[in-house]
């Protein structure tokens, strides 16, 4: 990137000071290269953004992945069976688990898929 930079700048250069009678057609190269180097400088900021974002963006997936992939022991796993029970909706026939205190303790327990009743 450097080395076209250096380029459009030679030939930017020749341009600006070459007073030959095509004066003219030497404002046009000029405000092309112009318009060239405006672009390539917008999209080295541009692709130093993305570049940036996509870090932030593999570290949060990185401790997205660290949360998710935790390692469990089987008993955790017993442990969490023992807390939760499976309970089926009568009106829309989904599966849901639920704590075992929260069916004991409650009456009125939502189904998360259609919001009537479990019990």
């Amino acid at each position: 990137m450097k080395e076209l930079r250096e380029q459009i700048d030679s030939i930017y250069n020749y341009f600006k000071n070459n007073d030959e009678q095509d004066t003219e057609l030497n404002k046009m190269f000029l405000k092309v290269i112009e318009g060239i180097t405006d672009k390539l400088e917008e999209i080295q900021v541009n692709l130093e953004n993305l570049d940036e974002n996509i870090s932030y963006l593999n570290e949060d997936l990185s401790d997205i992945q660290e949360d998710i992939f935790e390692e469990v022991t089987l008993e955790e796993l017993e442990a969490y069976e023992d807390e939760y029970i499976e309970v089926t909706c009568n009106n829309c026939n989904k599966a849901a688990f639920i704590e075992k205190s929260a069916l004991e303790n409650n009456k009125l327990i939502p189904c998360p898929f259609c919001n009537n009743n479990l019990k």
